[in-house]
């Protein structure tokens, strides 16, 4: 399973397209502008790490800097029919690696409540719920903080 740093640009916009493919085959939903627009931006964002699965793109994993130390996993996600095959736990072992490496002490990410597999996939990683609920900034379930420290 390759995995390797992707290049901004065109792979950053193929991933905004995948990431919308993976939450509506979640979700059942179709492709939502908003959710484009706040997908892009993400990758305007200091980035710690952009990781790509594959020479195709199969999945992808964007860290950012979230300030005072901390990493924070702004998106993971795969192909929706590649899902379930390890791709998800690589990348999310990946970041996770890459951001000690760079010297964060903490890792975070959010999560929609309710989105069982991917907390599954969080915990068994080591990541644990933090805080409380908060409110999705498009709407829909709220979302649940993970973290894990990495000193």
């Amino acid at each position: 399973m390759e995995i390797r740093a992707g290049a901004l640009g065109s792979e950053a916009d193929r991933c905004v397209d995948l990431w919308l493919e993976a939450l509506a085959a979640r979700d059942g939903i179709g492709e939502s502008l908003a959710v484009g627009v706040r997908a892009r931006e993400k990758f305007t964002r200091q980035i710690v790490r952009f990781a790509v699965l594959g020479r195709e793109v199969n999945g992808f994993a964007l860290t950012v800097d979230g300030g005072e130390c901390v990493a924070r996993l702004a998106m993971l996600a795969l192909q929706p029919h590649k899902s379930s095959q390890g791709g998800g736990r690589a990348l999310l072992a990946d970041a996770l690696l890459r951001a000690s490496e760079a010297g964060y002490r903490r890792f975070e990410l959010q999560v929609r409540e309710g989105n069982t597999k991917a907390i599954r996939l969080y915990e068994s990683a080591g990541l644990t719920q933090v805080g409380l609920r908060e409110d999705h900034p498009l709407g829909g379930l709220p979302m649940l903080t993970f973290a894990c420290c990495l000193v």
